[in-house]
This record gives C-alpha cells, structure tokens and sequence, in this order.
C-alpha cells in the first residue's frame, strides 16, 4: 500500500512539475519598443535603469519578452510617445508628466510648484495610496498602465544672459518650459513669458536666442551640455518632476502572469536604479556646471517664500478650475500626511 502511495506522489509531482514546464512554454514571445525621449548617453541614469529593467525582464521569462530601447527621442518626442502609448504602437515608454494632462487632467497634481519639500516625501505620496490611485485612475481612462514612478528630479532656472535671485529678475524673460499648461501658469505668475518647445529642439533655441533660459532639473542641463548655450542657474527647485515607466494595457493583457510579474519587478528596479542615479548625477553634475563655468545660485528662505507665493495660489487656482477639488485636496493632504511620518521617524 506504501508502494503504491508512493508511486502516486511520485507520479502527481510528475504531472505538476510537466504542467507547470508546459505552461511556461506556452509563454508567448512578445519584443517590445520601450521610447525614452532622454539622452542616448551610456552613463545617463534613465539609459542605465532602462538597461536593468529589460536585462531583468529577458531573464525572468526566460527570453519570452525582449525590450528594444529607443532614446534620444528616436520614437519621437514625449508627446508622441504618449501617443504611441495610448495606440498600443509603442509597448514601453518612460515619460515625464509634462505631456499627460493632453489625456488625464488629474496628473497636473504634480505641477503644482514647491509641494514637495525634500524627496522621501515625494517618494512616499508617490509610491504610496495616493499615487496608487491616481495611477489606477489614468490605467481607466487611457489604456495606458503605470508599472513604476520614478524620477526626473527637481527643476531649476536656467538663463543666458543675466542670473535670477528673486521673481523680479524674470520680468521680461522669456522662458522654455513643456507642453504643459500648469507649467506656463507658473510662468506667467513669475513675470515671465512660457514658450512651450520640443525637448529635442531645446539646445538649439537656446544657442540662437529664441528663448532667455529654461527650466530643467540638473542632470539633463549636463546631460545634453545646456551649459555650453546658459550661464546661470538658481537652484529653486521649483517643481518636483516624476519619471513614469508606463506600458499599454491592451497589451498587458495579452501577458501570461509570469511577463506580467517579470515586467512589474523589472519596473521596481528600475525606479530604485534610476532615483539612486539621479541624486548621485546631481550632486556630481552641480560640481561639473561649476567647473564649465556655470553660476550656481542657491535662493535664500525668504526667497524662496517669495517664489512660492506668486507662483503656488496661480497655478492652484487653475488647477483646481481644471480638474476640480477632490485631486487637489487628496494630494496635499498626502504630502502633509507623510512629513508627520517622516517627523515620527526621526524622534
């Protein structure tokens, strides 16, 4: 009787393990084009996250899913992407939120300017309820599914010319920011005049003078060597710029369990690779602007205060009048809620 037990068990793991071999063989193979429209530079943060991502995910299916990387804006620009995104042309996109309130108006929460004050705390609302939800919510209502946010990092003012230390430097300049309408606000709040250009198109306009300055974090101003075309920057950091990882969800849907969780895990070390490159370039690359020549110019705290003044009741006016109350009052309770935790953690 033991025998025959035996020879079952046996057996049934035989059937499972041959089950569980036949299923993963019936993995689809899918090669997917994942669009970055950053720098095409080896040592760029995004370049090398999106390297650990798709190494990550070809060895986790067991090769049932290759990720081709275009950067450098090959696929277009992050508009176009987005675009791609939503037709299902392009499978993989890592984009900032500046195109996006085109198709999901809500995502202009985070354009709201100085709401984050330090980076665990953007980390926190992001990753956390809030950021979960507003993610969920874009999946509804564009077919395009968030797998990670991550980072682009805090923008600053650059400008050619002559240096700003306070609002009143801005009167008259005419300033490069994204295709974004909360971003122009802020702008115009700060006395200057938004002029929306192609990320691709922005090193040129600036060496010709079509614009004084623009607004970008620090590493792309090293990356693509605006250095060479401006002179100054003042560290304000303005807004707090995240960096999403999306993929279309038609096709997650056409993915086995296994993809889908390889794609998700992929995605997570690409937001933890990417955020530590981020800081790490930062604080490298403001020594670097320095040795190019640069000036750095850190605002005081009433400066800062200034900026925040003009600027924050502007754009919380639009935004609120764009996309109602709920989102707005949900995410400033969520950056109030994690700097209590993050108070309770230091005590």
């Amino acid at each position: 009787m033991l025998k025959k037990l035996g020879a079952f068990i046996v057996l049934l793991v035989v059937v499972l393990l041959a089950a569980l071999s036949g299923s993963a063989m019936a993995d689809k193979v899918f090669n997917m084009k994942l669009a970055n429209a950053g720098p095409a530079d080896p040592s760029d943060r995004t370049v090398i996250a999106v390297e650990v991502f798709k190494n990550y995910v070809y060895r986790a299916t067991k090769g049932t899913i290759k990720v081709q990387a275009f950067h450098a804006s090959q696929l277009g620009n992050e508009k176009e992407i987005l675009e791609g995104l939503k037709i299902g042309s392009i499978e993989l996109g890592t984009i900032t939120t500046g195109p996006i309130p085109t198709l999901f108006k809500p995502i202009m929460v985070f354009d709201i300017p100085y709401l984050f004050p330090n980076k665990w705390v953007a980390w926190h609302v992001l990753d956390g309820p809030f950021g979960q939800k507003l993610m969920e919510d874009m999946r509804k209502a564009t077919g395009i599914r968030c797998l990670a946010v991550s980072e682009n990092g805090y923008r600053h003012f650059i400008t050619a010319k002559k240096p700003i230390h306070s609002p009143a430097d801005m009167k008259g300049l005419k300033i490069r920011t994204m295709e974004n309408p909360a971003h122009m606000k802020m702008v115009e709040a700060l006395g200057a005049s938004p002029t929306p250009i192609a990320f691709g198109e922005l090193y040129m306009a600036l060496q010709q003078g079509v614009v004084d300055g623009a607004e970008l974090p620090v590493t792309l101003i090293n990356n693509m060597k605006f250095y060479e075309v401006q002179k100054y920057v003042i560290l304000d950091g303005h807004l707090y710029n995240p960096l999403i990882i999306f993929i279309n969800d038609g096709l997650w849907g056409k993915l086995s369990k296994h993809q889908k969780l390889a794609l998700f895990e992929g995605a997570q070390l690409f937001k933890i690779t990417q955020r530590a490159l981020t800081e790490r370039q930062v604080q490298t690359g403001l020594k670097h602007l320095k040795k190019m020549g640069m000036k750095i110019y850190v605002p005081t705290p009433k400066q800062l205060q200034e900026f925040r003044n003009l600027s924050q009741p502007a754009v919380l006016k639009y935004v609120r009048k764009e996309i109602g109350d709920k989102w707005v009052d949900e995410i400033i309770q969520a950056v109030k809620s994690a700097e209590k935790e993050e108070l309770k953690m230091i005590q």
